[in-house]
C-alpha cells in the first residue's frame, strides 16, 4: 500500500552535526543526521539551499567517516546507503 514503511527496523531518531562531503572539488556542506542504522542514514543539508546531490559522497562524523551513496534527495533531506 502506498506510504507504509516497510522498513525491517525502527530508526532511532537523533540529531549530530556532521558534513557531507562530495565532487571532484571536494565541496563540503554541513548537515544534521535525522536518523542512523547499520545500513545507511537521513541527513538534512542545514547551511545551504538548492543543493542536489547524486553517487558518491563521503559523511564525515564526529566519529569518523563513511563512504556513502545518495540514493533519494526530498528538498533538504537526503537519504544515504553505506558503501562497504
Amino acid at each position: 500500500m502506498p506510504g507504509l514503511d516497510h522498513r525491517k527496523r525502527e530508526r532511532p531518531r537523533i540529531a549530530v552535526t556532521a558534513r557531507i562531503i562530495h565532487g571532484p572539488m571536494r565541496e563540503s556542506h554541513a548537515v544534521v543526521v535525522r536518523n542512523m542504522h547499520e545500513g545507511g542514514a537521513k541527513v538534512r543539508l542545514t547551511d545551504t539551499r538548492g543543493v542536489t546531490l547524486s553517487g558518491a559522497v563521503v559523511l564525515k562524523l564526529p566519529a569518523g567517516e563513511r563512504d556513502c551513496t545518495v540514493v533519494w534527495q526530498k528538498g533538504d533531506e537526503v537519504g544515504l546507503q553505506f558503501t562497504p
